[in-house]
Protein backbone atom coordinates (compact mmCIF):
# COMPACT_ATOMS: atom_id res chain seq x y z
CA UNK A 1 0.00 0.00 0.00
CA UNK A 2 1.56 3.35 -0.94
CA UNK A 3 2.08 5.79 2.38
CA UNK A 4 0.50 9.29 1.21
CA UNK A 5 3.58 11.18 2.83
CA UNK A 6 2.08 14.65 1.96
CA UNK A 7 -1.27 13.72 3.85
CA UNK A 8 1.07 12.91 7.18
CA UNK A 9 0.92 16.87 8.31
CA UNK A 10 -3.23 16.30 8.53
CA UNK A 11 -2.98 12.42 10.27
CA UNK A 12 -0.93 14.08 12.93
CA UNK A 13 -3.09 16.78 13.42
CA UNK A 14 -6.27 15.46 12.99
CA UNK A 15 -5.10 12.40 15.87
CA UNK A 16 -3.69 15.73 18.74
CA UNK A 17 -7.59 16.94 17.92
CA UNK A 18 -9.40 14.21 18.55
CA UNK A 19 -7.28 12.53 21.56
CA UNK A 20 -5.62 15.37 22.79
CA UNK A 21 -2.05 12.76 22.33
CA UNK A 22 0.85 14.63 21.33
CA UNK A 23 1.65 13.59 18.26
CA UNK A 24 5.10 13.53 15.80
CA UNK A 25 6.46 12.60 12.24
CA UNK A 26 9.98 11.64 12.95
CA UNK A 27 11.49 11.34 9.62
CA UNK A 28 13.86 8.96 8.05
CA UNK A 29 17.04 11.20 9.38
CA UNK A 30 15.78 10.76 12.38
CA UNK A 31 14.61 14.76 12.90
CA UNK A 32 11.14 15.26 13.66
CA UNK A 33 9.47 17.31 10.79
CA UNK A 34 5.91 17.32 12.65
CA UNK A 35 5.12 18.00 16.07
CA UNK A 36 1.44 18.53 17.32
CA UNK A 37 0.76 18.76 21.21
CA UNK A 38 -0.25 21.21 24.08
CA UNK A 39 1.48 24.62 25.03
CA UNK A 40 1.39 23.71 28.84
CA UNK A 41 3.27 20.68 27.43
CA UNK A 42 6.02 22.43 25.23
CA UNK A 43 6.55 25.25 27.81
CA UNK A 44 7.71 22.78 30.54
CA UNK A 45 11.92 22.44 30.28
CA UNK A 46 11.54 19.13 31.19
CA UNK A 47 10.19 18.36 28.15
CA UNK A 48 12.66 18.91 26.05
CA UNK A 49 14.98 16.07 27.29
CA UNK A 50 12.14 14.17 25.62
CA UNK A 51 12.22 15.41 22.28
CA UNK A 52 15.90 15.41 22.14
CA UNK A 53 15.68 11.55 22.81
CA UNK A 54 12.90 10.89 20.50
CA UNK A 55 14.47 9.76 17.56
CA UNK A 56 16.12 6.70 19.40
CA UNK A 57 12.67 5.28 19.67
CA UNK A 58 12.10 4.56 15.60
CA UNK A 59 12.97 1.15 14.19
CA UNK A 60 14.97 1.69 11.31
CA UNK A 61 16.85 -1.35 11.80
CA UNK A 62 14.31 -3.46 12.06
CA UNK A 63 11.01 -1.85 10.72
CA UNK A 64 7.62 -3.63 12.18
CA UNK A 65 4.37 -4.22 10.42
CA UNK A 66 2.37 -3.33 13.87
CA UNK A 67 2.59 -0.38 16.60
CA UNK A 68 5.00 -0.92 19.33
CA UNK A 69 4.60 0.33 23.03
CA UNK A 70 6.86 1.28 25.09
CA UNK A 71 7.07 2.61 28.54
CA UNK A 72 9.69 5.27 30.26
CA UNK A 73 8.82 7.08 33.84
CA UNK A 74 5.75 5.79 33.93
CA UNK A 75 5.16 7.44 30.70
CA UNK A 76 3.75 5.41 27.48
CA UNK A 77 4.09 6.02 24.05
CA UNK A 78 3.46 4.18 21.20
CA UNK A 79 5.05 4.22 17.15
CA UNK A 80 3.81 3.47 13.73
CA UNK A 81 6.92 2.64 11.49
CA UNK A 82 6.48 4.17 7.71
CA UNK A 83 7.40 2.22 5.09
CA UNK A 84 6.69 1.33 1.70
CA UNK A 85 8.48 -2.08 0.16
CA UNK A 86 12.09 -1.83 1.94
CA UNK A 87 12.20 1.75 2.04
CA UNK A 88 11.96 3.42 5.34
CA UNK A 89 10.09 6.61 5.50
CA UNK A 90 10.22 7.49 8.94
CA UNK A 91 8.09 7.18 12.34
CA UNK A 92 4.98 8.39 13.84
CA UNK A 93 4.97 8.62 17.60
CA UNK A 94 2.17 8.99 20.15
CA UNK A 95 3.11 10.19 23.76
CA UNK A 96 3.64 10.35 26.45
CA UNK A 97 0.15 9.55 28.27
CA UNK A 98 -0.35 8.40 31.22
CA UNK A 99 -2.86 5.37 32.40
CA UNK A 100 -3.65 7.20 35.91
CA UNK A 101 -2.94 10.17 37.59
CA UNK A 102 0.64 10.11 38.96
CA UNK A 103 1.08 9.45 42.76
CA UNK A 104 3.52 11.41 45.00
CA UNK A 105 5.44 8.27 45.74
CA UNK A 106 6.01 8.21 41.50
CA UNK A 107 7.42 11.17 41.74
CA UNK A 108 9.34 10.64 44.97
CA UNK A 109 11.48 7.84 43.11
CA UNK A 110 11.65 9.60 40.33
CA UNK A 111 13.50 12.24 42.12
CA UNK A 112 15.80 9.94 44.27
CA UNK A 113 16.87 8.03 40.71
CA UNK A 114 17.80 11.53 39.80
CA UNK A 115 19.57 12.54 43.23
CA UNK A 116 17.21 15.28 43.54
CA UNK A 117 18.81 17.39 40.90
CA UNK A 118 15.18 17.40 39.44
CA UNK A 119 13.12 20.58 39.67
CA UNK A 120 10.04 18.84 41.84
CA UNK A 121 7.33 21.43 40.80
CA UNK A 122 8.27 21.74 37.40
CA UNK A 123 8.23 18.00 37.54
CA UNK A 124 5.23 17.44 38.66
CA UNK A 125 3.60 20.09 36.28
CA UNK A 126 5.09 18.18 33.50
CA UNK A 127 3.05 15.19 34.82
CA UNK A 128 -0.17 16.99 35.10
CA UNK A 129 0.15 18.25 31.64
CA UNK A 130 0.05 15.07 30.25
CA UNK A 131 -3.45 13.29 29.21
CA UNK A 132 -4.55 10.01 30.78
CA UNK A 133 -5.43 7.34 28.27
CA UNK A 134 -6.00 3.42 30.00
CA UNK A 135 -3.87 0.61 28.00
CA UNK A 136 -7.15 -0.54 26.48
CA UNK A 137 -8.02 2.54 24.39
CA UNK A 138 -4.39 3.57 24.02
CA UNK A 139 -4.20 0.66 21.68
CA UNK A 140 -7.40 1.20 20.03
CA UNK A 141 -5.92 4.67 19.17
CA UNK A 142 -2.51 2.57 17.84
CA UNK A 143 -5.04 0.51 15.53
CA UNK A 144 -6.53 3.51 14.01
CA UNK A 145 -3.74 5.67 13.57
CA UNK A 146 -2.09 2.38 11.68
CA UNK A 147 -5.33 1.99 9.42
CA UNK A 148 -5.32 5.64 8.68
CA UNK A 149 -1.77 5.55 7.00
CA UNK A 150 -1.63 1.69 5.27
CA UNK A 151 -5.44 1.52 5.42
CA UNK A 152 -4.88 -1.78 6.59
CA UNK A 153 -6.94 -3.86 9.67
CA UNK A 154 -4.93 -5.11 12.44
CA UNK A 155 -5.76 -8.25 14.69
CA UNK A 156 -5.62 -6.57 18.34
CA UNK A 157 -4.08 -9.68 19.71
CA UNK A 158 -1.77 -10.09 17.42
CA UNK A 159 -0.53 -6.41 18.12
CA UNK A 160 -0.49 -7.36 21.87
CA UNK A 161 1.55 -11.03 21.52
CA UNK A 162 3.75 -8.51 19.71
CA UNK A 163 4.63 -6.22 22.62
CA UNK A 164 6.06 -6.51 25.83
CA UNK A 165 5.04 -3.20 27.06
CA UNK A 166 1.11 -4.07 26.98
CA UNK A 167 0.00 -5.28 30.33
CA UNK A 168 -0.74 -8.60 29.15
CA UNK A 169 -2.13 -9.78 32.66
CA UNK A 170 -4.74 -6.94 32.34
CA UNK A 171 -5.81 -7.28 28.82
CA UNK A 172 -5.94 -11.34 28.09
CA UNK A 173 -7.52 -14.03 29.98
CA UNK A 174 -5.04 -15.09 32.51
CA UNK A 175 -2.50 -17.20 31.53
CA UNK A 176 0.16 -19.55 33.91
CA UNK A 177 2.66 -18.50 31.61
CA UNK A 178 2.28 -15.52 31.36
CA UNK A 179 1.82 -14.68 34.77
CA UNK A 180 5.45 -16.58 35.48
CA UNK A 181 6.87 -14.36 32.61
CA UNK A 182 5.68 -11.38 34.61
CA UNK A 183 7.34 -12.70 37.22
CA UNK A 184 10.46 -12.66 36.25
CA UNK A 185 10.07 -9.47 34.71
CA UNK A 186 9.39 -7.78 38.15
CA UNK A 187 12.51 -9.65 39.65
CA UNK A 188 14.91 -8.78 36.86
CA UNK A 189 13.64 -5.05 37.41
CA UNK A 190 14.16 -5.19 41.65
CA UNK A 191 17.79 -6.50 41.20
CA UNK A 192 19.18 -4.65 38.46
CA UNK A 193 17.60 -0.74 40.96
CA UNK A 194 20.14 -2.36 43.58
CA UNK A 195 23.02 -2.99 41.03
CA UNK A 196 22.58 0.18 39.22
CA UNK A 197 23.11 2.24 42.80
CA UNK A 198 26.39 -0.17 43.38
CA UNK A 199 27.43 0.53 40.24
CA UNK A 200 27.57 3.96 40.56
CA UNK A 201 28.74 5.11 43.30
CA UNK A 202 31.74 2.74 41.91
CA UNK A 203 31.88 4.97 39.52
CA UNK A 204 31.57 8.16 41.44
CA UNK A 205 34.98 6.84 43.44
CA UNK A 206 36.79 5.45 40.59
CA UNK A 207 36.25 1.92 42.11
CA UNK A 208 37.66 -0.11 38.89
CA UNK A 209 38.80 -2.45 41.28
CA UNK A 210 35.38 -3.70 41.99
CA UNK A 211 34.03 -3.54 38.49
CA UNK A 212 34.62 -7.11 37.83
CA UNK A 213 32.27 -8.10 40.67
CA UNK A 214 29.89 -5.90 39.48
CA UNK A 215 29.82 -7.43 35.66
CA UNK A 216 29.36 -10.27 36.79
CA UNK A 217 26.85 -10.19 39.30
CA UNK A 218 24.65 -8.14 36.18
CA UNK A 219 21.36 -9.43 35.42
CA UNK A 220 22.18 -9.18 31.76
CA UNK A 221 24.81 -11.58 31.56
CA UNK A 222 25.06 -14.11 28.73
CA UNK A 223 22.90 -16.86 30.26
CA UNK A 224 20.06 -14.23 30.37
CA UNK A 225 20.52 -13.00 26.73
CA UNK A 226 18.90 -16.16 25.30
CA UNK A 227 15.88 -15.95 27.48
CA UNK A 228 15.48 -12.23 27.69
CA UNK A 229 15.21 -11.88 23.37
CA UNK A 230 12.26 -11.00 21.97
CA UNK A 231 11.47 -9.32 18.47
CA UNK A 232 12.03 -5.77 19.84
CA UNK A 233 14.45 -6.87 22.54
CA UNK A 234 17.05 -5.06 20.54
CA UNK A 235 15.84 -1.66 20.58
CA UNK A 236 14.67 -2.03 24.23
CA UNK A 237 18.14 -3.04 25.21
CA UNK A 238 19.52 0.11 23.31
CA UNK A 239 17.69 2.07 24.67
CA UNK A 240 18.14 0.82 27.95
CA UNK A 241 22.10 0.94 27.38
CA UNK A 242 21.66 4.73 26.19
CA UNK A 243 20.22 5.69 29.84
CA UNK A 244 22.64 3.76 31.34
CA UNK A 245 25.32 5.35 29.90
CA UNK A 246 23.75 9.04 30.66
CA UNK A 247 23.69 7.78 34.08
CA UNK A 248 27.23 6.47 34.44
CA UNK A 249 28.08 10.19 32.77
CA UNK A 250 26.80 11.93 35.64
CA UNK A 251 28.45 9.82 38.02
CA UNK A 252 31.72 10.25 36.58
CA UNK A 253 31.15 14.59 36.85
CA UNK A 254 30.02 13.74 40.30
CA UNK A 255 33.28 12.35 40.87
CA UNK A 256 35.55 14.98 39.51
CA UNK A 257 35.59 14.14 35.70
CA UNK A 258 35.32 17.21 33.58
CA UNK A 259 32.12 18.27 32.14
CA UNK A 260 33.08 18.38 28.29
CA UNK A 261 35.13 15.39 28.46
CA UNK A 262 32.46 13.00 30.22
CA UNK A 263 29.30 14.59 27.44
CA UNK A 264 31.95 13.86 25.01
CA UNK A 265 32.60 10.81 25.80
CA UNK A 266 29.07 9.94 26.39
CA UNK A 267 27.98 11.01 23.02
CA UNK A 268 30.94 8.92 21.84
CA UNK A 269 29.82 5.64 23.32
CA UNK A 270 25.42 6.03 22.36
CA UNK A 271 26.66 6.86 19.00
CA UNK A 272 28.90 3.70 18.65
CA UNK A 273 25.95 1.87 20.18
CA UNK A 274 23.65 2.58 17.42
CA UNK A 275 25.45 1.17 15.04
CA UNK A 276 25.43 -2.29 17.28
CA UNK A 277 23.16 -5.41 15.71
CA UNK A 278 23.25 -8.10 18.80
CA UNK A 279 22.78 -7.70 22.57
CA UNK A 280 26.32 -9.28 22.79
CA UNK A 281 27.69 -6.36 20.68
CA UNK A 282 25.62 -3.84 23.36
CA UNK A 283 26.16 -5.58 26.37
CA UNK A 284 30.18 -5.21 25.76
CA UNK A 285 30.39 -1.90 24.71
CA UNK A 286 28.42 -0.65 27.26
CA UNK A 287 30.69 -2.71 29.71
CA UNK A 288 33.75 -0.83 27.89
CA UNK A 289 32.05 2.48 28.46
CA UNK A 290 31.63 2.15 32.06
CA UNK A 291 35.33 0.92 32.29
CA UNK A 292 36.61 3.99 30.63
CA UNK A 293 34.47 6.83 32.71
CA UNK A 294 35.82 4.56 35.91
CA UNK A 295 39.53 4.68 34.91
CA UNK A 296 39.16 8.33 33.92
CA UNK A 297 37.97 9.36 37.21
CA UNK A 298 40.55 7.19 39.39
CA UNK A 299 43.08 8.96 37.67
CA UNK A 300 41.67 12.34 39.01
CA UNK A 301 41.32 10.44 42.33
CA UNK A 302 45.30 9.68 42.00
CA UNK A 303 46.13 13.21 41.02
CA UNK A 304 44.56 15.18 43.50
CA UNK A 305 45.26 18.56 42.45
CA UNK A 306 43.88 21.09 44.40
CA UNK A 307 40.19 23.21 43.39
CA UNK A 308 42.13 25.66 42.22
CA UNK A 309 44.53 24.31 39.55
CA UNK A 310 41.30 21.38 38.72
CA UNK A 311 39.41 24.56 38.11
CA UNK A 312 42.64 25.48 35.59
CA UNK A 313 42.97 22.06 33.89
CA UNK A 314 39.40 21.97 33.26
CA UNK A 315 39.45 25.27 31.73
CA UNK A 316 42.98 24.52 29.13
CA UNK A 317 40.79 21.44 28.10
CA UNK A 318 37.42 23.18 27.33
CA UNK A 319 39.46 25.96 25.80
CA UNK A 320 42.21 24.03 23.69
CA UNK A 321 41.25 25.27 20.30
CA UNK A 322 40.94 28.76 21.96
CA UNK A 323 43.50 31.46 22.73
CA UNK A 324 44.32 30.57 25.90
CA UNK A 325 45.84 33.92 27.84
CA UNK A 326 47.18 33.24 31.43
CA UNK A 327 45.35 36.54 32.96
CA UNK A 328 42.17 34.21 31.50
CA UNK A 329 42.79 31.62 33.67
CA UNK A 330 44.09 33.72 36.51
CA UNK A 331 40.51 35.54 36.32
CA UNK A 332 38.72 31.87 36.56
CA UNK A 333 41.19 30.74 39.15
CA UNK A 334 40.92 34.26 41.02
CA UNK A 335 44.59 34.63 41.54
CA UNK A 336 47.40 37.14 40.38
CA UNK A 337 49.03 35.69 36.98
CA UNK A 338 52.57 35.59 39.12
CA UNK A 339 51.57 34.03 42.01
CA UNK A 340 48.71 31.27 39.67
CA UNK A 341 52.24 30.46 37.88
CA UNK A 342 53.79 29.50 40.96
CA UNK A 343 51.07 26.86 42.17
CA UNK A 344 50.26 25.41 39.38
CA UNK A 345 54.16 24.40 39.00
CA UNK A 346 54.49 23.20 42.48
CA UNK A 347 51.31 20.67 41.99
CA UNK A 348 51.50 19.56 38.27
CA UNK A 349 55.69 20.07 38.24
CA UNK A 350 55.29 21.68 34.82
CA UNK A 351 54.86 25.23 33.78
CA UNK A 352 51.65 26.21 32.79
CA UNK A 353 52.41 26.62 29.40
CA UNK A 354 53.92 23.54 28.56
CA UNK A 355 51.04 21.67 30.08
CA UNK A 356 49.19 23.79 27.62
CA UNK A 357 51.28 22.48 24.93
CA UNK A 358 51.18 18.94 25.97
CA UNK A 359 47.45 19.11 25.99
CA UNK A 360 47.37 20.29 22.30
CA UNK A 361 49.98 17.96 21.10
CA UNK A 362 47.44 15.01 22.99
CA UNK A 363 44.15 16.70 21.33
CA UNK A 364 46.14 16.85 17.82
CA UNK A 365 47.20 12.96 18.27
CA UNK A 366 43.47 12.01 18.81
CA UNK A 367 42.34 14.28 15.18
CA UNK A 368 45.54 12.24 13.39
CA UNK A 369 44.64 8.91 14.24
CA UNK A 370 40.34 9.69 14.30
CA UNK A 371 40.11 11.94 11.31
CA UNK A 372 41.08 12.51 7.89
CA UNK A 373 41.75 16.15 8.72
CA UNK A 374 45.33 17.63 7.04
CA UNK A 375 47.90 18.58 9.55
CA UNK A 376 48.02 22.47 8.59
CA UNK A 377 44.47 22.61 9.45
CA UNK A 378 45.12 20.34 12.76
CA UNK A 379 47.97 23.16 13.97
CA UNK A 380 46.14 25.76 12.79
CA UNK A 381 42.83 24.92 14.85
CA UNK A 382 44.69 23.79 17.58
CA UNK A 383 46.83 27.46 18.06
CA UNK A 384 50.34 26.65 16.76
CA UNK A 385 51.65 29.72 14.70
CA UNK A 386 52.39 28.27 11.71
CA UNK A 387 53.10 24.66 10.30
CA UNK A 388 56.52 24.02 11.41
CA UNK A 389 56.01 25.20 14.72
CA UNK A 390 53.40 22.82 14.97
CA UNK A 391 55.65 20.04 14.02
CA UNK A 392 58.73 20.73 15.93
CA UNK A 393 56.71 21.29 19.04
CA UNK A 394 54.94 17.60 18.15
CA UNK A 395 58.29 16.03 17.75
CA UNK A 396 59.50 17.51 20.74
CA UNK A 397 56.79 15.68 22.64
CA UNK A 398 56.27 12.59 20.67
CA UNK A 399 59.34 11.88 18.89
CA UNK A 400 57.78 11.96 15.60
CA UNK A 401 56.21 14.35 12.85
CA UNK A 402 52.54 14.31 12.73
CA UNK A 403 52.90 12.31 9.14
CA UNK A 404 55.00 9.99 10.68
CA UNK A 405 52.84 9.29 13.77
CA UNK A 406 49.70 9.30 11.43
CA UNK A 407 51.42 6.63 9.47
CA UNK A 408 52.91 4.50 11.96
CA UNK A 409 49.40 4.31 13.56
CA UNK A 410 47.56 4.12 10.61
CA UNK A 411 49.65 1.25 9.20
CA UNK A 412 49.48 -0.65 12.80
CA UNK A 413 45.64 -0.87 12.36
CA UNK A 414 45.26 -2.01 8.93
CA UNK A 415 47.85 -5.03 9.66
CA UNK A 416 45.56 -5.58 12.85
Amino acid sequence: MEIAIQDLPYICDIIYRVHNIPVYYVNQFGEIEYEFSSGDLRDNPYYYSFKEQISVYTYEDNPTDFPIFFSNSNLNFFFVNLKETSLFLGTIILGPTLESEISEEDISKIMDAFKGSLNKRKLIEYYHSIPIIDHQQFLTISLLVYYLVYHKKLDQTMVIQNNQALPLDRMESENPDLELSKGRRDLIFHSNLSYERVLLEHVKNGRVDKLKDIFDYSIVGEAELGLLSKRNRLRSEKNLMITGIALVCRAAIEGGLNDETAFTLSDFYIQHLEELGSLKAILKLTEEAIVDFTNRVHRLNNEKYSPTITACQHYIYDHLYDDIALDALAQVCRLSPNYLSSLFKKEVGQPISEYIQRQRIEEAKKLLLLTNYSISDIGTWLNFNDQSYFIKIFKKYTGLTPRQFRNDHCSDREST
